[in-house]
């Protein structure tokens, strides 16, 4: 069992400079996988999202890789014809103003266009060294939400075993609930007609009494569930679907339980039962 959450952090450099890959892993219905990447990386966009696809079946995984700290300077160009248009332009307007502050060459250079900054271009090795980082926080992340798939097994199985209780309860307290209802049938029928039973009649009325107290169709087949449940669990494929599935089954059996039965310990466990397969429903939302 895997879990769709995760998160992985990694920080390295390299003789260009220094960088950092993140993995952020979240539960989704299906793979969406999102990349988001420095200016200088955008060609390898494709690239990168192909490997994270490669890795992973559900969820929702965002990749975040950042370039900080150059070594390198950056190659600056300045356009010397524009720079010559700017210097007319504002000596001019300087002058006709009779602005008595010197004129400082300088503040031309921050003008837009006057000088440019050559973009940086990552070598071999160093793009080398960020698909290797890239693999060992995938790695990372892959490990963290089996990790955490070994934990969410652990909560359903305890959640399943708390659930087979309250099921043998239901079925001893069924047994007993029909008892019951047997004799307070036939107590009420004997006030009604005085003592003097219809065998007949009895035997019908309490035919019908039975089937519709029956809930023993119910309880096998939410034996059967549970035992499911506990062999789906072992699998190391795609089981969350499969899981979310069982819980709504579950669920069914419940419900009809329920409506069948005004027994209050009946009632009671019926509850507790809800209350375990809503849990784990939502842990299984959480499953690969």
């Amino acid at each position: 069992m895997e879990s769709m959450t995760g998160y992985a952090f990694l920080e390295k450099s390299t003789d260009q400079f220094s960088y950092s890959v993140e993995i952020k892993s979240l539960n989704s219905k299906y793979l969406e996988v999102f990349v988001n990447l420095p200016r200088t990386l955008r060609n390898d966009e494709n690239e990168f999202a192909a490997m994270v696809k490669k890795s992973f079946t559900r969820g929702k995984i965002e990749l975040n890789i950042d370039l900080f700290d150059w070594n390198a300077t950056k190659p600056v160009s300045i356009n010397g014809e524009l720079l010559k248009k700017y210097y007319r332009e504002i000596f001019a307007v300087h002058k006709s103003l009779g602005i008595s502050e010197p004129f400082r060459f300088e503040s031309i250079l921050t003008l837009e266009g006057v000088t440019h900054k050559e973009r940086s271009s990552i070598s071999t090795k160093s793009r080398r060294d960020i698909i290797n980082s890239i693999e060992a926080v995938i790695k990372k992340t892959i490990d963290m939400r089996k990790k955490e798939g070994t934990a969410l097994r652990k909560d359903i199985t305890s959640l399943l075993s708390l659930i087979g209780s309250d099921v043998n309860r239901i079925r001893l307290l069924s047994k007993k609930a029909v008892e019951e209802k047997k004799e307070l049938l036939v107590n009420r029928l004997r006030g009604i007609t005085n003592g003097s039973i219809d065998n007949n009649r009895l035997y019908s009325e309490i035919s019908i009494l039975a089937e519709k107290l029956d809930i023993n169709e119910e309880l096998v087949r939410l034996g059967d569930h549970l035992e499911k449940f506990k062999i789906i669990i072992k699998d190391k494929d795609q089981i969350g679907r499969k899981l979310d599935f069982l819980c709504q089954e579950l669920f069914r059996e419940i419900n009809t339980i329920a409506s069948k039965s005004s027994n209050s310990g009946i009632s009671q466990h019926v509850v507790d039962v809800k209350n375990n397969i809503e849990k784990i429903r939502e842990q299984c939302r959480n499953v690969v």
